[in-house]
């Protein structure tokens, strides 16, 4: 049996010699210590689990009732602390997702994305074409200088940029969603950080790749992550996604539209008019009815 937990993933099978007890593994010790800590936990080093416990049935039923009674969150991912554990939560998620597609019983639709990925920035490093790398590092001084500033919304922040002034608007703490077709030209001695790629273009008419890119955004954000967002120009898809995010955190239409020109000064021309449009209206709309 496995069970992910908000403390940690164990895996649970039948004790070979001791009917009423059970074998409880992990394979990090803290997920054990976090779960049962008075339990004496043995660490088997060469071991496909190199932790483990031996538990009474009765034990192990009585501790998991306890998460079952004090379960309180809505979005099992969001619950989750160590970004590490985060990250292996979502791949497990991503790859049974991707199974659960293939069922008969699913309808098969468009995927949302061209290009999905969850990795980091020395994923995106290998998968950035030389032409993309040459165009970053001969950008203008004007063009590679950042302007912007960072939003601070409930647990975390958001900040724009494009593929130009990348570079200079990256820091550290950062968890980087890219909406375009290929990934910002992170520097190879800079600081590595977590790199999500939803690729959908900018003339996308299905509403579903935008519903899903705001969603994804504001459950980083609701995680307290600092997302730094961006496309090519980041006007478009960026503009809007963002726009609809601040929608969801309370904005109405004209604050939504005066705070992202006033910390991406660069759009301060484009963003009024682009942020009335059809489709911006539409998911501003969506976005602050979801939340509210």
């Amino acid at each position: 049996m496995w069970i992910f937990l908000s403390g940690g993933f164990v895996s649970i099978v039948a004790h070979r010699d001791l009917p009423d007890h059970l074998m409880v593994r992990a394979r990090d010790p803290a997920h054990l210590h976090q779960i049962w800590p008075e339990a004496e936990v043995q660490l088997t080093p060469r071991a496909d689990y190199p932790a483990r416990v031996v538990l009474s049935r009765r034990a192990v039923r009585e501790r998991l009732a306890i998460e079952v009674d004090n379960l309180l969150y809505p979005n099992f991912k969001a619950s989750l602390t160590d970004e590490p554990y985060h990250d292996l939560c979502l791949d497990v998620w991503s790859t049974h997702a991707r199974w659960g597609a293939m069922q008969s019983h699913v309808e098969r639709e468009p995927p949302v994305f061209l290009t999905t990925f969850e990795g980091s920035s020395q994923d995106a490093i290998h998968r950035l074409p030389d032409a993309c790398k040459q165009k970053a590092d001969n950008a203008s001084m004007e063009e590679k200088t950042s302007q912007n500033l960072r939003m601070d919304l409930g647990s975390g922040s958001l900040t724009l940029c494009d593929l130009l002034d990348f570079r200079s608007t990256l820091e550290a703490d950062h968890t980087v969603v890219t909406l375009c077709r290929h990934p910002p030209a992170f520097l190879t001695n800079g600081p590595t950080v977590p790199w999500i790629h939803r690729y959908f273009r900018a003339y996308e008419s299905r509403i579903e790749p935008w519903l899903v890119a705001i969603e994804e955004v504001r459950c980083l954000i609701d995680e307290g992550r600092d997302v730094l967002l961006h496309c090519v120009h980041g006007r478009d898809r960026t503009g809007v996604v963002a726009y609809a995010v601040l929608r969801s955190f309370g904005f109405k239409h004209e604050e939504a539209v005066d705070h992202l020109c006033a910390h991406r000064p660069r759009m301060a021309e484009v963003w009024p008019q682009r942020l009335e449009e059809p489709k911006a209206s539409q998911l501003g709309s969506l976005s602050s009815s979801t939340y509210a």
